[in-house]
């Protein structure tokens, strides 16, 4: 499997979980992506860029902000962009076009918008055409900030990732396998690990020529009410869910055992607590 392949199983599997994704995982992300909102300071009139928007949070969080101009939002995955279509409705916000579009080639002439943001939906393989296509497209002046996890996982996924692979199915499905690939290249790329790296994404950002850059880091406290909040978060990812699916009953008996052990020293009365650690990178185009 190459990075291609890898980056389009991983979109799948996305787009597969994306209701239970927007359900699960995109309102503990909101204050990230507030954050993110903060950062890059939208005003009236201007036009964004949201790449990698997912189920449409971020976008829906700057669409006010830039009446009576907008958001152009995108991403691979088709049916994210499907939920992220009706978020956007329910809302009655009319401001953002959606588009199923690779990041890595935005199809947009240049120096046409004033910002663009991402809330963690930079990809991991091939975030330096990513930067090169955003600093293509953006007006002079204009920024890119984006969130990132840091390199090391907060303790509530490592636990997760760690025991999913301890106790996973040994006979796995061809679909899991072929996410087990995908997984493992992502993982273990050195580029992809690099965005975790602030000083790595600055040499990126560099090279693709911005001028200005930054980075914010920051904590957020997260709190679920027990495991199985967390193990139901955590499944609303595909790689996740499919692994949690496919374990033998012996398998997740185990993995329900040690995952309680090992979160011990984050779990009070009120359930378990963690602290997530987010890098949020500032760019602009002179």
């Amino acid at each position: 499997m190459n990075a291609n392949e890898a980056t389009l199983v991983w979109v799948d599997e996305y787009s597969r979980m994306a209701e239970a994704y927007d359900k699960n995982v995109a309102p503990r992300f909101e204050p990230i992506a507030q954050e993110v909102v903060r950062l890059a300071a939208p005003k009236p009139n201007e036009l964004f860029l949201d790449v990698g928007t997912g189920t449409g949070l971020l976008a829906c969080l700057l669409a006010p902000h830039v009446v009576p101009q907008g958001i152009v939002a995108i991403d691979l995955a088709d049916n994210a962009i499907s939920v992220a279509s009706y978020r956007a409705g329910n809302a009655g916000i009319r401001n953002i076009r959606f588009e199923m579009l690779d990041s890595r080639n935005i199809v947009y002439r240049g120096k046409l918008f004033d910002g663009v943001t991402s809330n963690l939906g930079v990809p991991a393989l091939g975030y330096d055409r990513v930067f090169q296509e955003v600093h293509r497209v953006l007006k002079p002046g204009g920024r890119f900030v984006f969130s990132e996890w840091p390199t090391e996982p907060n303790p509530t996924f490592a636990a997760v990732r760690e025991l999913l692979g301890a106790h996973g199915t040994i006979t796995p499905s061809k679909d899991l396998a072929q996410v087990r690939e995908a997984v493992r290249l992502v993982r273990t790329d050195p580029e992809a690990k690099a965005l975790g790296d602030p000083d790595a994404v600055f040499k990126a950002l560099d090279v693709a020529d911005f001028d200005h850059r930054e980075v914010v880091k920051k904590e957020f406290p997260v709190q679920f009410t027990g495991l199985e909040e967390l193990v139901r978060f955590a499944a609303s990812y595909g790689w996740y869910e499919r692994e949690l699916r496919e374990m033998k009953p012996d398998r997740r008996a185990a993995f329900d055992q040690e995952l309680a052990d090992r979160l011990r020293p984050h779990t009070r009365s009120d359930g378990v607590h963690d602290t997530w650690k987010v890098h949020f990178f500032v760019a602009r185009r002179t």
